[in-house]
């Protein structure tokens, strides 16, 4: 035996339970996001922060992109001033010592980087002739073409050339 479904109870379903003494307003308009949490005001919020944070972080790049621009500037010299050019052999004799490669096969270079090789063990004995650090990852690469194989590391029981002044 089924029995048949109220209409009231379906009624009283579909509208909200009501506060004693309160009156519900047909025209009343239904509750709404208050405007600070509308969509479109986080969105545009979310754009105005991102431009400030671009121009805050593109500030220290504004030099160098303003001498990109630029023409580079001539400057004159006077005619009374003599201009000294330097000869590749002035270059030879200003330094103290002169780099030579010397073959090296010691255990302890071992899984060392070329900056740990330069600082313990070239950096010192070549100091007098003025080579840099770049220079000499540059030229022992140069003179070592396996370290390339070796991803840049020596390895123990190879043998390398290293610089030595003379």
């Amino acid at each position: 035996m089924r029995i048949p479904p109220d209409p009231n109870d379906e009624m009283q379903a579909s509208t909200p339970p009501q506060t004693p003494g309160v009156q519900a307003s047909p025209d009343a308009p239904e509750s709404h996001r208050p405007w600070y949490g509308s969509t479109w005001l986080i969105i545009v919020y979310s754009v105005i922060l991102m431009v400030i944070f671009c121009i805050i972080g593109f500030i220290p790049y504004i030099d160098t992109v303003q001498n990109m621009f630029q023409r580079p500037i001539r400057w004159s010299v006077p005619a009374e001033t003599p201009l000294d050019v330097a000869s590749p052999t002035s270059a030879v004799a200003a330094t103290k010592c002169v780099i030579i490669w010397v073959e090296h096969q010691p255990d302890d270079l071992g899984k060392k980087s070329r900056a740990t090789v330069w600082e313990q063990k070239v950096s010192e004995q070549v100091k007098a002739s003025g080579m840099t650090p770049r220079e000499f990852y540059a030229l022992v690469v140069e003179h070592n073409p396996q370290l390339i194989q070796d991803e840049y590391e020596f390895k123990k029981g190879k043998t390398y050339f290293l610089p030595e002044c003379q």
